[in-house]
């Protein structure tokens, strides 16, 4: 982050974050609070250093972060992570097919858990299938890494009912091709995932799929790492997720929006500067225990846009290096099977 850049963040904040000096004592600066909290957030270090590092007292800290934290998404959230209008979702749909190949795609969906100490009498509320206490952020993002849209603490009905009645003001279909039928716009996510008309999903069980439907999942996986990327560059950005969460929930939840809104502004700048630059090292699979119920109709609908999607990148929507990489999974998964 460049000093212009901080002084902006500054300025946006600078307002609500501002006390009162008084007869006893001077005020701690506006400039000094949003320091504090960005060196909190990228080095993840302690209330307990911070206090010996600045001399100011652990319940100064404890009040100070989720203010500027809280301010950050409150200001940055309109700008950085706003909701898409139309002509937008076509800007992300188009970036999705040159970067990686995937018409018609207008974010990748995930979720990570992020890690807590478990909070007083909360019994097995936040503990989750890893066997830690967590809370879960569910993310969209972008064909650059940027998040689109975030939901901290994961309550999956209101994306899923949003979606299923258009309150994402998503685009009218359009055809893959040149000629071809009109396809719904979509979102892709793993196989945690519900299969819905504008959310896809890999074939499951992959010993048992035919060449077309591995190369399917394929290039859907390739485009959906972008939001494995994303949680990946949030992380080593933004270091205070590289140690269990020690403060309350409500607290918990602002320090990820605030990281989330920062990933957002510092990664539209670097952009900016390089905008031809996308890259990134091929992805993992991150599995996620959620999984939302669904409309039977939906799902029948998500089952035959997923088939035309298939039949696209097999005939008039093929890469000259799909047969290749689904070819060496086979031959890896046959040597795997002659030796057992």
């Amino acid at each position: 982050m460049t000093r212009d850049e901080f002084e902006y963040l500054h300025s946006l904040i600078e307002d609500d974050i501002k006390k009162e000096n008084t007869n006893y004592r001077e005020a701690i600066g506006t400039r000094e609070r949003l320091v504090i909290t960005l060196r909190y957030l990228i080095t993840g270090t302690t209330y307990t250093a911070l206090s010996k590092s600045y001399r100011i007292g652990r319940s100064a800290l404890s009040e100070i972060i989720p203010v500027v934290c809280e301010s950050l998404w409150i200001k940055l959230q309109p700008k950085v992570m706003k909701l898409p209008t139309e002509p937008e979702w076509k800007v992300i749909a188009k970036d999705f097919y040159d970067l990686w190949n995937f018409n018609n795609c207008l974010g990748a969906i995930d979720g990570k858990h992020v890690v807590i100490f478990s909070p007083r009498k909360s019994g097995s509320q936040y503990f989750n299938y890893k066997k830690t206490f967590s809370i879960v952020l569910l993310a969209i993002a972008d064909a650059h890494g940027r998040f689109i849209m975030i939901d901290v603490g994961f309550t999956d009905s209101n994306f899923y009912n949003v979606l299923q009645n258009n309150g994402l003001r998503l685009p009218a279909d359009e055809p893959l091709y040149e000629g071809g039928l009109p396809q719904p716009y979509v979102f892709i996510g793993n196989c945690a995932f519900p299969l819905m008309t504008h959310l896809l999903k890999p074939y499951p069980d992959h010993e048992r799929l035919d060449k077309d439907q591995l190369i399917f999942n394929y290039r859907l996986s390739r485009a959906r790492r972008m939001v494995e990327s994303a949680f990946g560059m949030l992380v080593h950005k933004w270091r205070i997720f590289f140690r269990p969460l020690d403060v309350k929930i409500s607290t918990a939840k602002k320090i990820v929006k605030a990281a989330c809104v920062l990933h957002n502004y510092v990664l539209q700048n670097e952009i900016e500067k390089a905008p031809s630059q996308s890259v990134f090292s091929d992805n993992m699979s991150r599995n996620y225990s959620e999984v939302s119920e669904q409309n039977s109709a939906d799902f029948e609908d998500g089952f035959f846009v997923r088939e035309y999607f298939m039949e696209y990148f097999n005939s008039v929507g093929t890469v000259s290096w799909q047969n290749n990489r689904v070819q060496n999974v086979l031959d890896s998964d046959r040597i795997t099977h002659n030796l057992h």
